[in-house]
Formats: structure tokens, C-alpha cells, sequence
């Protein structure tokens, strides 16, 4: 067997009102607010196009060198 480091990666949100001159200002402003953790946790999908997964290398070595 081999040991794997692996990162699985999810796509989320949070919602803000927000008031500003246009766009561009309320997406600035939205971003410098705390992240609402539950609303984030409830609303989750997994992307799994960017899941990867590496082996890790020192297990292989480690292998090798008690034979």
C-alpha cells in the first residue's frame, strides 16, 4: 500500500447586503466582511476537478531502505 497526501477541494458562498455606489464597490466591501461559517458549510458542493491527490515520496524511500 501506498500513502497519498490529498487535498479535496469545495466550492461555497456567503451572501452580504450590501450598499454601495455600484458593483464593483459592493463586491469590495462584501469581501473585507466575516465570513458567515454555517451558511458557507450548508451551501458546499464538491469541485471535483481539482481534487489531487500526491503519493508521498519518504514512504517510498522508506521501503526501500528495509529490504
Amino acid at each position: 500500500m501506498k500513502k497519498f497526501e490529498v487535498k479535496i477541494y469545495y466550492s461555497g458562498f456567503c451572501s452580504y447586503e450590501i450598499e454601495a455606489e455600484n458593483e464593483e464597490d459592493a463586491i469590495l466591501k462584501a469581501r473585507k466582511l466575516a465570513i458567515n461559517k454555517n451558511e458557507i458549510l450548508s451551501n458546499l458542493e464538491n469541485w471535483k476537478e481539482a481534487d489531487i491527490a500526491n503519493e508521498i515520496e519518504n514512504e517510498k524511500i522508506k521501503k526501500q531502505n528495509s529490504f
